[in-house]
């Protein structure tokens, strides 16, 4: 049995080495088609990286001469620096320039009180690619626009929105806020779900004294149990 292996093994060998090299040049040419597609690859990201590099560069500068602006000429460095902003984000949709050019356009919408126009920018930041921890920062920002534009179940939807893509530092904020609403529409059940919630989660948040006390006064109300 033991020589039977062995010679199994031996044919195996030899007709292994045999096919290798009969068919060395196709694998040689393999390797040297995979060693030029690496190179390729790693031309195209080291581009990548270069153009990302330039274009945050090219953001950062215009908003650091924005932020240089004093009180009397802010409103005209905001309207110099927007175009500028909004022509970087439409230039890299879907890139890392795009999403952080989205995001502060939408800063200087707010900043003019241009509600729906940040809320738009916001949303786009919350959609690009690999938006990862921005994406609840993006809708809580979207539903605090919606607000302001008293548009409640879309200020809902978006905090919700906020509280399931990720991590969100707001989230007792959020949870807050929409209960808030909630109780604003009449929905006092979901209300207190949401503010029962932040009680659990956030024992010593600042926003918890203020569920609670919504808490006693619904119960004192009647509106829940």
């Amino acid at each position: 049995m033991a020589e039977k292996n062995t010679e199994e093994k031996k044919t195996f060998a030899d007709n292994a080495s045999g096919f290798l090299t009969k068919y060395r040049v196709l694998f040689i040419g393999v390797i040297i088609a995979l060693i030029v597609v690496a190179i390729v690859w790693g031309g195209i990201s080291s581009i990548t990286t270069s153009s990302h590099e330039k274009g945050l560069n090219q953001l950062d500068s215009i908003i650091h001469t924005l932020s240089k602006a004093d009180e009397a000429s802010v409103d005209t460095a905001r309207e110099v620096a927007l175009p500028q902003v909004l022509e970087l984000a439409e230039k890299n949709k879907g890139n890392i320039v795009g999403l952080r050019s989205s995001m502060a356009a939408a800063e200087i919408y707010f900043s003019q009180e241009k509600w729906s126009e940040a809320r738009d920018c916001w949303l786009t930041a919350a959609t690009t690619k690999n938006a990862g921890y921005t994406a609840p920062i993006c809708y809580y920002n979207a539903a605090v626009c919606s607000e302001e534009l008293t548009e409640v179940d879309t200020a809902i939807e978006y905090y919700k929105f906020a509280l399931a893509n990720g991590d969100c530092d707001f989230e007792p904020h959020i949870l807050f806020s929409l209960g808030r609403l909630q109780e604003g529409k009449g929905d006092f059940v979901a209300a207190a779900e949401n503010y029962s919630t932040l009680k659990d989660k956030y024992p010593s948040d600042s926003w918890t004294n203020l569920a609670e006390s919504r808490l006693i006064a619904l119960k004192a109300e009647g509106n829940i149990q």
